[in-house]
């Protein structure tokens, strides 16, 4: 009895490794054989951050890694080896069912213990053999193919500090691999000088890909300086009548233009002169951001008792946020 279950088993064992469909289906799909790609493929974001302390530098890589999908296909040795399993289980199972010649259920048997063990091992193995085949190794077994990592170009994300309420810009990225000056970036924000403190800022790039939002963070260590570039400043100033008589009101037209740099805030004039009406006066201008220019007229108000003479009024260039070391003379003459 004991020789008996043993190979039964063995049989068993052979007959669902040598001819079972679930092997087969296994191999066609591990070698490529018997799938097919379907019209779907699924990209997941792939975002690398990196620091350059030495020249203060934030390295942003946005790629994505695209996948092809293939499922199964019936092949025709699928076909092949279900057909021959099927009618192997057929014939074994007639051969053992005494059916005297009549072959009706009502009246004839099925001899299982008078059966050889190969032919237990058949009548159990293929049909367990196909319902793997069915249950697990067809409808579920997908294959994903991995492509070589894309770069996404023209593509917009975010730079942000989300420690510091998400303040941050949107960019565009050129090549895929971008790389972003720190002390730049602060000072698009506005440079807020409370950052100077830190020891370390946690920056965070974020896009969206086919509706889904993508994120990395990364903190930047060491100590940071964000000592912003000085701006190009760019000056002209003119009286607009250049000789007045004494009572009128004398008036200077003054360009400023920011050609670089962080933009200028409280810009402020003021008037250094030996003539005590063109003496401290102060004016102010609106912040100017990087590339723009404003001009405003100011004027000096007069007094009929004063002297005719040629005074030199010196104009000096005061930021909140840069150092603007252009000082400018200018003479006006005064006449009876």
């Amino acid at each position: 009895m004991k020789q008996n279950l043993t190979l039964l088993t063995v049989s068993v064992l052979i007959l669902i490794n040598v001819a079972g469909c679930s092997v087969v289906r296994f191999a066609e799909t591990r070698t490529g054989y018997g799938m097919k790609k379907i019209n779907k493929t699924t990209n997941d974001l792939d975002f690398r951050l990196g620091f350059n302390p030495k020249d203060q530098s934030l390295s942003v890589i946005l790629e994505y890694q695209p996948y092809e999908i293939y499922k199964p296909r019936i092949t025709l040795t699928d076909l092949g080896v279900g057909l021959a399993a099927l009618g192997l289980l057929g014939k074994v199972v007639y051969d053992n069912w005494e059916h005297g010649n009549t072959f009706t259920f009502l009246d004839d048997t099925f001899d299982w213990y008078g059966s050889e063990p190969w032919e237990k091992a058949v009548m159990i193995g293929v049909p367990v053999d196909i319902l793997l085949y069915w249950t697990f190794s067809y409808p579920f077994d997908r294959k994903l193919i991995r492509i070589p990592r894309l770069p996404l170009t023209e593509y917009p994300y975010r730079i942000e500090l989300p420690d510091h309420g998400n303040i941050g810009r949107d960019y565009l990225t050129k090549t895929g691999t971008e790389r972003l000056e720190i002390a730049e970036f602060l000072a698009e924000l506005g440079n807020p000088s409370y950052l100077r403190n830190f020891e370390s800022l946690k920056f965070r790039a974020s896009a969206e890909i086919k509706g889904k939002q993508h994120s990395r963070d990364y903190i930047a260590t060491p100590i940071i300086r964000f000592d912003p570039p000085p701006s190009q400043v760019e000056i002209d100033a003119q009286w607009v009548v250049n000789r007045i008589r004494r009572g009128e009101k004398a008036l200077l037209k003054v360009t400023v233009k920011n050609i670089s740099g962080p933009a200028l805030t409280e810009l402020i004039i003021t008037t250094v002169s030996s003539d005590r009406y063109f003496n401290n006066w102060v004016f102010e201008f609106d912040n100017i951001a990087q590339g723009a220019s404003v001009t405003r007229t100011f004027g000096f108000s007069t007094d009929r008792e004063m002297r005719a003479q040629d005074v030199s009024v010196r104009l000096h260039f005061e930021s909140n946020n840069s150092d603007i070391h252009q000082k400018i003379e200018k003479i006006i003459h005064i006449t009876e």
